[in-house]
C-alpha cells in the first residue's frame, strides 16, 4: 500500500491521508449496479431511461425542463469523494461499512481525464442498453432505442461532490464540446470553485437544512464552516450566468420545518427555479433512516405552497412519482434546448 501523501486542493485544508478507494466500497458499488470508471469515476443506468424505453414514462427532468429521459446519462467523476456524509444520501459512507478513507482530497493523476471519463460512460451506457434492442423487445421504439445510444444530456449527480474533482471545468467544457447539455448538483460548500469554473447548462445547489444545527446533524459535513460556505454560495448564486436551481431535499422528522428560514436562504441566491424534493428510502440511507422519513407527496406540496407564499415564486408543476414540486421565478418554464 502506498504511503499517505500530503495533499492540498486549495479549497478547505490539507491532510495526510491515503486516498485509495477501499476494496469493500468498490465491491458494494458493483453489487448495486455501478460501473466503476477508472479508479473512482462511475456510471449507473438510470431507471427512468429504462422506463422511458419500455413504458414511455419520463422523469421530472423531462417533465419540468424538457430533458429527454431516454437520452440522459448519470455519472460522477469521483464516486467515493464527498465533504459531507448526508444521512439521506444513497451513497455508501465510512460508517456504513466500518472502514475509513479520505473523502475530500484527490490529485489529478488519481482520476480519469474528462475525455476518458465521458468515453467510458458512453460505453457503459451502450452496455446497459443491450437488453432493449427492439429486435428482442418489441415494445421498445426503434427511434428511441437509437437515440438512447447517443445521449444528449449528462447529469453529474450520481454520488460524490463534483466540485472536488480537480478538472471539473474541463469536464463541463468537454460535455459542451460534444454537443451535450449538463446538470451539475453540488452541496454548495465550495463557493470559490463555483466562482471560477466553467458553468453547466443547469446548476443545482442543495439546501437540506434551514439552520446550522440541522445542517450539521443531517448533512454531517467534514469541514466545520460548511454552513458558512453554503451561505456564501447562495450569495454568489445570483451572479452566475447559467440556469440555477435550489433543490430542497425534504426528510420527514428531520428538516421539514421553518419554511421562512429556507425562504431567506433561497432569496439570497435568487435562483431561476426551486425544487422541493422528497427523500427516497433508497440505497445505504436505509441503514441510517426509516421508511417513515420519506415524506408523502402531499406533504411536499404543502411545504412548496408555503415557500411560494414566502418567496413569491410560482408553483408550475409537480411529479408525484418523484415527490417533486417545481417553483419558478417566472410564470412559465423555459425549456432546455438541445445543443
Amino acid at each position: 500500500m502506498p504511503k499517505p501523501d500530503k495533499i492540498s486542493t486549495g479549497r478547505c485544508y490539507e491532510i495526510n491521508v491515503n486516498t485509495e478507494m477501499p476494496s469493500e466500497l468498490r465491491e458494494r458499488l458493483a453489487r448495486q449496479g455501478y460501473d466503476i470508471l477508472g479508479e473512482r469515476g462511475a456510471f449507473k443506468a438510470c431507471q427512468w431511461q429504462h422506463k422511458s424505453l419500455l413504458l414511455g414514462d419520463v422523469c421530472y427532468k423531462q417533465r419540468f425542463y424538457g430533458i429527454e429521459s431516454h437520452r440522459c446519462i448519470q455519472i460522477t467523476p469521483m464516486v467515493d469523494k464527498c465533504n459531507q456524509q448526508c444521512q439521506f444520501c444513497w451513497r455508501v459512507t465510512p460508517s456504513d461499512i466500518g472502514r475509513n478513507w479520505n473523502q475530500t482530497h484527490v490529485s489529478s493523476n488519481e482520476v480519469l481525464t474528462p475525455d476518458r471519463l465521458l468515453d467510458s460512460a458512453l460505453m457503459a451506457n451502450l452496455r446497459s442498453l443491450g437488453g432493449y434492442n427492439p429486435e428482442v423487445v418489441a415494445s421498445v421504439s426503434e427511434r428511441k432505442y437509437r437515440e438512447a445510444r447517443e445521449p444528449r444530456h449528462v447529469a453529474i449527480s450520481l454520488a460524490g461532490e463534483p466540485t472536488l474533482y480537480p478538472m471539473i471545468s474541463q469536464l463541463i467544457d468537454e460535455i459542451r464540446k460534444r454537443r451535450m447539455t449538463s446538470f451539475l448538483v453540488t452541496n454548495g460548500t465550495c463557493p470559490e470553485i463555483l466562482a471560477g469554473m466553467s458553468l453547466p447548462t443547469q446548476l443545482y445547489v442543495t439546501l437540506a437544512a434551514p439552520d446550522e444545527k440541522t445542517h450539521r446533524i443531517l448533512c454531517r459535513p467534514v469541514n466545520p464552516d460548511a454552513w458558512q460556505t453554503l451561505n456564501r454560495t447562495q450569495e454568489l448564486l445570483a451572479s452566475l450566468k447559467c440556469r440555477r436551481v435550489n433543490r430542497l431535499t425534504m426528510v420527514a422528522d428531520w428538516n421539514m420545518y421553518d419554511p421562512r428560514s429556507y425562504s431567506s436562504l433561497i432569496l439570497k441566491g435568487e435562483p431561476d427555479y426551486i425544487e422541493v424534493k422528497g427523500y427516497m428510502f433508497l440505497g445505504a440511507s436505509r441503514k441510517r433512516l426509516r421508511a417513515g422519513n420519506a415524506p408523502p407527496h402531499r406533504d411536499i406540496r404543502a411545504f412548496a405552497d408555503k415557500l411560494s407564499v414566502l418567496t413569491g415564486y410560482y408553483i408550475l408543476d409537480e411529479q408525484v412519482e418523484s415527490r417533486a414540486v417545481l417553483l419558478s421565478r417566472e410564470p412559465q418554464i423555459e425549456r432546455i434546448q438541445a445543443l
